[in-house]
């Protein structure tokens, strides 16, 4: 099984909710295609404009795979139109252990966004306290 940490880096002053939607697609396209770039490439470039992504903000993408991971930089439009600031996003390949409980909180981490999410999910002290740990080790 393979495993992305999604870190974005420059935001470009984004809502978090679109970069929300952006790692999610990340999140996804990765799912799809975890080792080659060349197809991760046209599935961001498809998904990224849609309008309940990024719209009209999108303007291009480039993504280079660095080892097991991908620097990928997403090129935007500001509100005028003009050459806005790049987002910079790095998707950075976890090792996934082998036992039943680091396959389920590896897949939980991979679908939250952050540590206010973990407290969301009302787990045991002791599991929430593992989850918390873990997006610490994480970021």
């Amino acid at each position: 099984m393979v495993s992305f940490s999604i870190c974005i880096d420059l935001t470009c002053n984004l809502s978090e909710d679109m970069l929300s939607k952006i790692r999610q697609v990340i999140r996804d396209s990765l799912d799809l295609h975890p080792v080659d770039g060349h197809l991760l490439l046209p599935s961001l470039a498809s998904s990224l404009p849609l309008p309940h992504v990024m719209g009209p903000v999108y303007r291009y993408l480039w993504v280079d795979k660095i080892g097991h991971s991908f620097f990928i930089i997403i090129a935007t439009f500001n509100e005028e139109g003009k050459e806005g600031v790049p987002v910079v996003v790095w998707a950075i390949r976890r090792k996934v252990g082998h036992t039943l409980s680091a396959i389920c909180m590896n897949t939980i981490m991979g679908r939250l966004n952050g540590l206010e999410e973990v407290k969301k999910l009302g787990l045991p002290k002791t599991l929430e306290k593992d989850m918390m740990k873990a997006f610490g080790r994480q970021s």
